[in-house]
């Protein structure tokens, strides 16, 4: 893949997430998908994250502000809109890096801010 490619697949991993389509979650991700952070692995762990994030705030959405790639890695940087936040303070922000093989996203590693409600 490309910069440009693995740029796109960041982008619509994004995109599956804030709409919520399985299919496309399932496209996007590898079945096998290693998410350090939450200490998961699997397809299926992405889309029951999936429906949790949005069960507090349906509102919710995922802005990619920056995506910085380098061979076969994508360094995101991403707003949570749609949450309460104290006035003044910036957005819940996530920074995550993706691993991307055989055009899916294969690991993902990642820390964020906290909304503050």
């Amino acid at each position: 893949m490309t910069e440009a490619d693995i740029r796109a697949l960041a982008y619509r991993a994004y995109e599956a997430i804030n709409t919520r389509n399985v299919v496309a979650l399932e496209e996007v991700f590898a079945p096998h998908v290693i998410r350090h952070a939450a200490g998961e692995t699997g397809v299926e762990s992405v889309k029951k994250a999936v429906a949790s994030a949005f069960t507090t705030f349906p509102e919710k959405r995922f802005v990619v502000e920056d995506v910085l790639v380098e061979g076969n890695k994508a360094a995101l940087r991403v707003t949570i809109q749609g949450v309460p936040t104290v006035p003044g303070q910036p957005l819940p922000t996530i920074l995550e890096i993706f691993r991307v093989e055989n055009g899916q996203v294969a690991e993902v590693w990642g820390a964020g801010t906290r909304a503050s409600a």
